[in-house]
């Protein structure tokens, strides 16, 4: 790789003294090569020799700029692997080459900044993954800490409101009293296909909703705690029907309902765009057979 990099570097260096007219006698002298001939790798008439090879390259694509496309399709169709070992050999070459050319054009920010929108269309969770990487690098070196507080810093010199802003946004998509019940979840030992739970009897009333054929698959916040605004309902069936598991609890000298809570769950649902989505609320897991065969019912009428 080093090698092909000082060929790159000398034979740009050998089209700029030829451009400036400088004969192929003194160009030698200058770079310090043999004059040799066209046929004598690394020599000054060879380098002149791959400088026109490129010339008519150049002038070939711009008068067919289909031609080296479909050759190129067609030496892949041959030998699968050439694309990938050319792209190891000169990706790198052509990049720094690249580079360099917008770097002294003072077109860095908007080159970033177009290839960083490409690549967030190609795949919307690039930028996601890209600086989860960059923060697990950082984590490893030590600096992680060290480079939030200065982003932060530059953050609020640039925009003195942002940070405020974000945050508010946060707390609105992420209440804190919903993260600590996600956050407590890990910790629990009930589990099931992957997913956790809050309780054994939750944890086994999932299993029964799997083996009724009423959830195939359970999906964290798709039909197992599916979030709505800052709560979530426990289970959302064939995105039809919502299923909440609630004993009911003592909440100081006063015992929660069965009624109040189903009630408080329906405005829940009411207020976010659910009115017409049946619930049924299953207070205890002896009577989940029960329930789920009036589940069965309901999706059978809807």
């Amino acid at each position: 790789m080093k090698r092909d990099e000082e060929h790159v570097k000398m034979r740009n260096e050998v089209d700029s003294l030829i451009s400036q007219g400088v004969s192929i006698e003194e160009i030698a002298q200058i770079v310090k090569i043999p004059i040799g001939t066209r046929y004598e790798k690394g020599s000054a008439k060879w380098y002149r020799y791959c400088i026109k090879a490129k010339d008519i390259q150049k002038k070939a694509i711009e008068k067919h700029p289909g031609l080296y496309s479909k050759a190129g399709k067609i030496a892949q169709q041959k030998h699968p692997w050439i694309g990938k070992e050319l792209g190891k050999k000169y990706g790198k070459i052509a990049g720094k080459l690249r580079l360099e050319q917008i770097r002294k054009s003072g077109k860095m920010h908007e080159y970033f900044s177009d290839t960083a929108k490409r690549l967030q269309k190609i795949n919307p969770n690039h930028s996601r993954l890209n600086m989860k990487k960059a923060h697990e690098t950082m984590k490893k070196q030590g600096t992680f800490n060290e480079h939030q507080r200065l982003a932060a810093l530059k953050c609020k010199e640039k925009n003195p409101n942002q940070l405020k802003s974000m945050s508010k946004k946060a707390h609105e998509l992420y209440p804190l009293a919903l993260l600590a019940l996600e956050s407590h979840r890990k910790n629990y030992p009930y589990k099931f296909m992957d997913c956790l739970f809050d309780s054994e009897q939750e944890r086994a009333l999932c299993q029964k909703l799997v083996e009724k054929g009423l959830i195939e698959t359970p999906i964290e916040k798709e039909n197992i705690h599916f979030r709505i605004g800052r709560r979530h309902i426990d289970f959302f069936i064939q995105n039809k029907v919502f299923v909440e598991f609630h004993p009911p609890i003592k909440l100081g000298n006063k015992r929660e309902t069965r009624e109040g809570y189903y009630q408080e769950r329906r405005k829940l649902l009411d207020e976010n765009g659910f009115k017409s989505y049946p619930l049924v609320l299953i207070s205890h897991i002896n009577e989940a057979n029960q329930k789920l065969d009036e589940i069965k019912v309901i999706l059978q009428t809807l």
